[in-house]
Order: structure tokens, then sequence, then C-alpha cells
């Protein structure tokens, strides 16, 4: 082999390497996703116009929840939402809701008050955002606690804690599903959460089959592996044991992520719960698409960069199997990243075939077609694990124009240098 062909073979094959390792982790994941489809049960966001559902059979001795709904002048959306929890299939004497006004200019805390939950109302114009809230609001909940100054039974003696965003509907089940998790020995949970505006536009729609995958497909497998599921900030629930052991961090725009890790390294798992869902709005603009996309992938890379390659070496270090899988998904970039490495990969390769004749060609042109095609299987795999309804995922063939505006964003992103800050995503009417 020559030496420019041996510059080629490590160019082409290196990345190639990587893009094999990232789709057959995610293969592994798929397949044990698939031994848990069954309890995948089709759910729909609840109608807060309509009346509720006759109550089920009450758990014996339920849980008693807190239920935080973090929010920054959400008046457009928050009466529905709070509308939207007469459905709970709980005893309401059993949970508590309150909504944590942060920084609000808006009607905001009149309308929660109107709809007879708690409000606590937060002003630190330094310290903005929904991490900060939560932190203040967990610290505020455990002094109660302490103190017993709260004469209300269930902030009192609150036995787990539920966030749910501000523009969330929840599924009727969902304090029930967390309930028992809880008495089967569950601490930290996540339930599915998934896209409430889903048929609003192709942007909608193409969120809800990519959150699909990394919301079910990759969550699911992970239980039946035994392993942690990240928290996605949305639907998350903790029992007390936690919320006093591990305080909230709300000043990085990771902060969810962050706070995953810290629980697998104090020996928590975090349990995927498939029987429940939390449904939130996604963009529908380019705008909108773009200010959340910066801030996600802003600070996905700022996780790779400062906390991929040393919780890698912890991991090895204590044989932690469930930290190494943290590890590992920090580095699998999202699958239009992934999807498009090969296709260009396979670019270089035909141009240098035409150029230069290398023998190696066929070869690594082989191993591109062959991960382009494993890539497939998971693409139209997890979706149908995760259920997507066909019509839906028939936005994918627009999916070549989305990854080149994604690619534009990075562009963006790169000259910033900066994911921007926290800032709110614009609601629309539910």
């Amino acid at each position: 082999m020559t030496f420019p062909e041996a510059v080629f073979a490590l160019v082409v094959g290196l990345p190639l390497l990587y893009s094999a390792c990232c789709i057959l982790y995610l293969l592994r994941l798929l397949f044990h996703a698939l031994l848990l489809r069954k309890q995948l049960l089709p759910l729909t966001p609840p109608d807060p116009s309509q009346p509720p559902a006759p109550p089920t059979t009450l758990p014996e001795n339920p849980t008693r929840f807190v239920v935080f709904f973090p929010a920054h002048n959400e008046e457009m959306v928050l009466g529905t939402v709070l509308d939207g929890l007469k459905h709970l299939d709980y005893p309401e004497n059993a949970y508590r809701v309150v909504v944590l006004a942060d920084n609000c200019t808006d009607a905001t805390a009149e309308i929660a008050r109107s709809k007879g939950v708690l409000v606590w109302e937060r002003t630190n114009p330094d310290e903005r955002g929904k991490g900060y809230a939560l932190n203040w609001g967990i610290d505020k909940l455990r002094n109660i606690t302490k103190t017993e100054a709260n004469p209300d039974p269930v902030l009192a003696e609150f036995e787990a804690m539920v966030i749910c965003d501000a523009d969330t509907l929840l599924s009727p089940n969902l304090l029930r599903a967390f309930h028992t998790t809880i008495r089967q020995g569950g601490k930290v949970m996540q339930a599915r959460y998934e896209v409430l505006n889903v048929g609003e536009s192709w942007r909608t729609r193409l969120m809800s089959c990519a959150l699909a995958l990394v919301h079910i497909v990759k969550p699911l497998g992970r239980e039946q592996l035994g392993l942690s599921e990240g928290l996605k900030g949305n639907g998350m629930a903790f029992v007390r044991e936690i919320v006093e052991r591990i305080p909230w961090e709300g000043a990085s725009l990771t902060e969810d992520i962050e706070y995953s890790l810290r629980l697998c390294r104090e020996g928590y798992r975090v349990q995927f719960v498939p029987s429940a869902a939390v449904w939130a709005q996604m963009p529908t603009t380019a705008a909108q698409s773009k200010s959340q996309r910066q801030r996600w992938e802003g600070g996905r890379y700022h996780l790779l960069v400062s906390y991929a390659p040393r919780l890698l070496v912890e991991s090895l270090k204590t044989r932690s199997r469930i930290l190494r899988d943290r590890a590992i998904e920090m580095f699998i970039p999202p699958f239009a990243e992934m999807f498009a490495l090969p296709i260009l990969l396979l670019g270089l390769i035909l141009g240098a075939s035409a150029l230069f004749h290398f023998r190696s060609v066929p070869y690594f042109t082989s191993i591109g077609v062959l991960i382009l095609a494993l890539q497939g299987i998971y693409l139209i795999g997890g979706l149908w694990t995760a259920r997507v309804p066909a019509k839906i995922a028939l936005v994918l063939l627009g999916a070549p124009f989305y990854i080149v505006w994604k690619f534009s964003v990075y562009g963006a992103l790169l000259l910033k240098r900066s994911a921007g800050g926290w800032k709110r995503t614009e609601r629309r009417q539910l």
C-alpha cells in the first residue's frame, strides 16, 4: 500500500469504524427494546375540555406526590395544562400541585391560583431559567418538610416529587404508574416524553419520529438491560430519599443530564416507565427550532467535551456498566448526523476512486453501504417498536432537507461559540 493510500485508509477508515460502533450500539438497544414492546401501550393526551373518565380502583396506601410545574410567563398554556389534571386517575388527597412562577411578568400566578393549585413566586433576574426555579423550589420544599411549618399533609409528608413542564399534558395514569414503580423499589423514574402538537407541521412530525427513537426505543432497551436512562427534564419522578440526599443544581443548560450522572455515581438507576407519558409542545417554525436546537446541541457538545472522556475513564476504573453506558451515550451523535457521516464518506471514497484508483475503495464502499443499511434497519425497526404511525413516519422523506438545515445551525453555533443561554421556547395556545 502506497503512502497516499495509507493516508486515505486512515482518513476514511476511522470515521467508518466510529459509525459502525455507533449503529451496533443502537441495534443492541433496539433488540432489547423489542422484548418489551408489549409494555408500550398506545396512549393519547387527555382533552382538558372533556369530563374525566370514572376513576378506576384506587391504590391502597397511595404514594404522596408533590407535582412541580416550573413556569415563566406561561399564561397562554398554563390554564389548559392545569385543567388537564382533572383527568389524573389518582386520589386527590394524595398529591399536591405546585406552580413555580419564576420571574413572571404576566398572569401566570393568578391563573394558577384560580385553578386551585399552590403557587410559589420567585423573583431573581440574575438567575433565570428552569434549573434555577427547580433548585429554589426543591430547597423550599425540603425546608418546609424539615420545619413542619406548613400544615398541608402532602407537602409536609411527601414521599415523592414529580417535575413536568408548564406546556405539558399528563397521561391520566402517570401518578399511578410512578406509585407502582416506587412500591416495587424504584427511586428515580422517567416517563415517556412525546410530542403534543405532532400534526401541526412537518417539523413536529419529524420531531415525533426523532423523539420516538430517543425517548422510547433507547430507554426501553436500557430498561430491559438493567441500565440507567437519562432524565429528560419533563415527566420525571424522585422519591424523597433522592430529594433530600442529592440537591438539584440549576446553573447549567443540561442540568437534567448532569443530575442523571450524579445519580448514577451515587448508585441510583433512572428507571424508564413506558406505561405512562407526558406530551409537550415542539417548535413549528425555523426560528423557534433554531433557538431550541442551539441550546440542545450546545449543551450536548459541552457535555461531550467536559464530561464524556472523564466519565468513560471513571466507568472503566469502577467497572460500572451503568456509567460506561452513560459515557458511550454521550459519544453517540444524533441520528441525523450519524446518517449523514457515511454518506459524506461514500462521496469522499468515490471521489478518491475517480482520481487515484485506490485498490481499497471497493472495501470501504461496501462497508459504507452496509452501515447505511444497518441504519435503515434501526430507523424502521425503531419507529415500529415505538408504534409511530406510518403517516407520521412518511415525513422522513424530507429528512435530507432537515439535515442540511441542521448543519447550518451547527455552523452558526460554532461562529457564536455559545449555546446562547436559557431561553423559553415560544408557546402557542393548547
